[in-house]
Formats: structure tokens, C-alpha cells, sequence
């Protein structure tokens, strides 16, 4: 008696399923139940383990899941030292939850195969992707350094003026850039702020939604950050901001709208000078602001050279000037370094992670102690910013 097809390819189906490793046996739901469980380190050695984990762990509900669980780490990337190494090049991927474990909180991935050259600037992370700038050729990509994708961007073409003002004043990067994500519009998009005129102060504002092919003109504006600051913005509560001045004088937040391409003001936290008062110039010339994003809320941190403090404040309401909350003071003696980065992390057990130069530290506000934080592999010449790991795909960023 003949078999049907039908029963000859079910029974096959079942013997090779019989002959899986029992873990790939399991229902997809429960796979991916265990996945949210696993460090983000194992994940990337499932990805090589069979077809089914690699399209699990790509399946955009997933990532999004993964992606509100998974605590933020710490991503550096450049050479580490000296002459160019090759096997230096890329990114290494700092866990910031398990500094305690030497041989377990690194994890060195690979470069961006668009990138030609060691010259770059990490202009910011959000949701798992960085936006990338190739300083030589001025050229911007979108990387995933987890999954190993990547996307260039459309080419920028800078007036003769710009390129004129870049070379008089021998820089390198003519822009304050910003990467952001709406959740509304579903779309990723990168800011700059182009010196368009030649003149320091004159900024013309140009946004790229990630997969079309145009840089839009938004028109000038009359707050912009400013160059004693950090160029790139800092992605919150889908807005991007930067520390910047409106005319000579004031000195605010400003906040960009990633969904409605509209800037708003924030202004600083109660720092205990007026920064508004021209008789205060001075000291605020002598005072550095850094933004950052710590337990989910934009935080300012603010360094004055002359009283030799370090203050970290947290908005907790976002857009409620009353919601600053003072979270940390730390005199600048205790630190033993004029080099101060920023603030990386509140721990659970109460220690505070810095960036101090080149290094990570840890500070114990109860004994105002300092440690070093000795990481093998960490690029003495280094870009860096803070980062959460993420498997989405850019081919679901390209179609939205």
C-alpha cells in the first residue's frame, strides 16, 4: 500500500525534529522568553547557532522587548594606542553592570565595513544604533555593531564658505549633530546644525529621515549650541538636546522635536550662579555643562573649575523646571584629575561610574573614595558614548 506524500513529508518533519537538541525544540514564545534572560554577550553567540534563534532574535516585537530590559552599557571605540593596529579597530562594548567580573563585562565587536578609515566620531546611540561620522570624507552611516550592519547616508555637499571657515580654522567637523528616533512617525532621523555662512554664530538647520534620499533645510535659528560645549545632542523623551546660547548672553538647553522638527528651551538647573547676569561672565566662562541621560531622565552635569566641585542634576518631570533634582556632589580633589568626562551610572549598590579622561572610575560617595576601574582592550585614542545593544535590523529602520 502506497504512502501519501503528505504522510511521507509530516513523518519526515517529525524525525528531524525528534533529532534537534531539545532547546530547539521549543516553541518560539518560550525561546524568546529565555532569550530576555540571557546576557546580551551570549545573544550574539546565539545568533550562530541555527536560523530559527537568528530570526527570533530579529523579530522586531522581540528587539523591542529585549531593548526596554536591557540596562546600558558603555561603547568605545578607536585605537589602542600608539602606531594603527588593525586588530584594535572597532568597538568595544563595556557591560557597566558587571565591572566586578574582569574576564566578563567586554566584548569586543566588529568595525563598520562602510567606514574606510580610523577617523570617526560616534555622533550618538538610540535605540541600538549609532550614527557614524567618517571625518576625512565627511561622510555619515548608520551602524548596528551587534548585528554588523550598516547604511550609508546621503552625501552632504558643504558651501565654499563653509569649507573655507574649516580650513581657517582647522577643524575638522563644521556641524553639531543629533540622532533621534520618533516613535510617533515610526522614522530615525539625524540634525545638524551647518555653519552654512562661514560665521560661527549663523546656523542653518538640516534634517535626514533615515531611508529617503533629501537633507531638508528647517531654516536658521537664533538659539544654537555652543562651541564650549559638546557638539553632538543628547536623545531623551524624543527630544534631542544641546547646551546652547540665544544671543550673547543667556545660556539654556536647547531641545529639538524629532517628530515635529520644532525646537523648544529648557532651562539649566538652580546652579548656584546666575548665568543670565553679565557680571557673572566670568565664572561662567570658568563653568562646564555636560548633558547626559541617567536612570532614564536628562542630567546635567556641571563642573566649575574655580570652586573645584562637580554637581550631577537630574530633570525627574521632564520639561519641569521645578523637577531638577540635585543627585550628586563631588569636589574635584577627590577625582585627582582635570580631565572629567561625565557621570555613566548610579550603581545598585550605591557607587557612582565616571568617565575621568580615558578611564573608568568608581566613586563611593560615603567614603569619597575613587577607584580606577582597569578594562583590557580600552583605545587610548577613543570616541565613546553610552549605548544599549540592540538586534534591530536596519532593513526594518530603511521601510519603516
Amino acid at each position: 500500500m502506497a504512502v501519501p506524500v503528505a504522510m511521507e513529508k509530516t513523518n519526515t518533519e517529525k524525525e528531524e525534529h525528534d533529532n534537534k537538541p531539545y532547546i530547539l525544540q521549543l516553541p518560539d514564545h518560550i525561546t524568546v522568553h529565555i532569550f530576555c534572560k540571557v546576557p546580551i554577550k551570549t545573544l550574539i553567540q546565539c545568533q550562530c547557532v541555527c536560523k530559527s534563534w537568528r530570526h527570533s532574535l530579529s523579530d522586531p516585537h522581540f528587539t523591542k522587548d529585549l531593548f526596554s530590559r536591557t540596562p546600558p552599557s558603555f561603547l568605545f571605540h578607536g585605537l589602542s594606542g600608539g602606531p594603527i593596529n588593525p586588530k584594535s579597530e572597532g568597538y568595544l562594548l563595556v557591560d557597566l553592570n558587571k565591572i566586578s567580573s574582569p574576564n566578563d563585562f567586554t566584548l569586543k565587536l566588529y568595525k563598520d565595513p562602510n567606514v574606510r578609515n580610523l577617523r570617526v566620531g560616534v555622533l550618538g546611540s538610540c535605540n541600538g544604533l549609532l550614527c557614524i561620522y567618517e571625518l576625512n570624507r565627511r561622510c555619515f552611516y548608520i551602524s548596528n555593531p551587534i548585528t554588523s550592519e550598516s547604511l550609508a547616508l546621503p552625501t552632504l555637499s558643504l558651501s565654499p564658505l563653509t569649507i573655507a571657515y574649516c580650513e581657517r580654522e582647522r577643524i575638522d567637523n563644521p556641524y553639531y549633530c543629533g540622532f533621534g528616533y520618533s516613535p510617533i512617525s515610526n522614522s530615525y532621523k539625524v540634525v545638524l546644525y551647518l555653519s552654512s555662512s562661514g560665521k560661527s554664530h549663523e546656523y542653518e538647520v538640516l534634517v535626514l529621515t533615515v531611508g529617503s534620499r533629501i537633507w531638508r533645510s528647517i531654516g536658521n535659528v537664533s538659539v544654537f549650541p555652543s562651541s564650549r560645549f559638546q557638539p553632538y545632542g543628547v536623545y531623551v523623551n524624543g527630544f534631542l538636546h544641546w547646551v546652547g546660547q540665544y544671543g550673547n548672553s543667556s545660556t539654556l538647553i536647547c531641545a529639538f522635536d524629532v517628530e515635529s522638527e520644532c525646537f523648544q528651551q529648557l532651562s539649566l538647573p538652580p546652579y548656584d550662579l546666575d548665568l543670565q547676569l553679565p557680571a557673572n561672565c566670568l565664572d561662567f566662562l570658568d563653568t562646564q555643562f555636560t548633558l547626559g541621560v541617567l536612570n532614564g531622565s536628562l542630567s546635567v552635569t556641571v563642573r566649575s573649575c574655580s570652586r573645584s566641585n562637580i554637581t550631577v542634576w537630574l530633570m525627574k518631570d521632564y520639561g519641569i523646571h521645578e523637577s531638577w533634582t540635585k543627585e550628586l556632589e563631588i569636589s574635584s580633589d577627590v577625582l585627582g584629575s582635570p580631565s572629567f568626562s561625565r557621570v555613566l551610572k548610579f550603581t545598585e549598590d550605591g557607587q557612582v561610574l565616571l568617565l575621568n579622561g580615558s578611564h573608568l572610575q568608581a566613586y563611593t560617595p560615603g567614603t569619597r573614595s575613587v577607584v580606577t576601574i582597569e578594562v583590557d582592550g580600552i583605545p587610548s585614542l577613543v570616541d565613546e558614548c553610552v549605548h544599549i545593544p540592540s538586534f534591530v535590523s536596519l532593513r526594518g529602520v530603511i521601510t519603516g
